[in-house]
C-alpha cells in the first residue's frame, strides 16, 4: 500500500512539470523558463505591429513561431505581456496576460486583434514567449524564445525603450523546482526504506 501511495505522490509532482497545452498563466511570464533556456535557433515574431498606435484603433497580428522542432500534435504555445491596450480573437486571457488554449496549440501561427488603448501618449510594449514543441507532453525536446517590442502613441513623450525579455528563473519557479525534486528524493528513499 505504501508503495502504490508513493508512486501516485510521485506522478502528482511529476506531473507539475509537464507541458500545459491549456495555456500558460504568470509561471511563464518571463518565458519557458521549463523547458530549459531560450534557444537562439527559435524565432518569436509578432507581425502587424504599427511605428505608432492611433488610440482605440484596432490592428491585425499574427505572431509565428519558427524552428526546427518536429511539428507533431501540439505544435506550440505562446504568452503575450502587453502593458497596454487589449487582445482579442483566439487567445484566453490568464493571469494579467494572454496565451494559447487547447483548441489552437497544434499550430505555430496564431492571428488575434489588439486593440490600442484610448489614450495616445502611452508607450506601448509587448512581450511574446514562444514554445515550439515536439507533441510528447513532456517539456524534454522543446525550443522557446522570446520576442519584445515597443509602439508609441503619436503624443508619447519620452524614450522609445523596447523591453529587455528575461529568460531566467523566477523565485517562484525555483521554489517549486526544489520542492519537487525534495520531494521525489524523499519518495525514493521511503520507497527503497520498503
Amino acid at each position: 500500500m505504501k508503495r502504490l501511495l508513493v508512486l501516485l505522490l510521485s506522478l502528482a509532482i511529476i506531473s507539475q512539470v509537464e507541458a500545459l497545452p491549456t495555456g500558460i498563466g504568470e509561471v511563464g511570464d518571463n518565458g519557458c523558463v521549463c523547458h530549459g533556456a531560450s534557444s537562439e535557433e527559435t524565432k518569436v515574431t509578432l507581425l502587424g505591429l504599427p511605428d505608432v498606435y492611433n488610440a482605440t484603433q484596432t490592428y491585425n497580428l499574427t505572431l509565428t513561431i519558427e524552428s526546427n522542432v518536429e511539428a507533431n500534435d501540439p505544435q506550440g504555445g505562446f504568452r503575450i505581456l502587453i502593458s497596454h491596450g487589449q487582445i482579442t480573437g483566439d487567445v484566453q486571457e490568464l493571469e494579467e496576460g494572454y496565451t494559447h488554449s487547447s483548441s489552437n496549440n497544434n499550430q505555430r501561427i496564431w492571428e488575434f486583434n489588439w486593440t490600442a488603448p484610448e489614450s495616445d501618449a502611452e508607450l506601448v510594449t509587448f512581450i511574446a514567449h514562444g514554445n515550439a514543441v515536439n507533441g510528447n507532453g513532456a517539456v524534454s525536446g522543446d525550443e522557446w524564445n522570446s520576442n519584445s517590442y515597443a509602439v508609441p502613441g503619436p503624443n508619447y513623450e519620452g524614450e522609445v525603450v523596447t523591453p529587455i525579455t528575461d529568460d531566467s528563473v523566477s523565485s517562484r519557479q525555483l521554489a517549486v523546482g526544489v520542492i519537487g525534486i525534495i520531494a521525489v528524493l524523499s519518495l525514493t528513499v521511503m520507497a527503497v526504506k520498503d
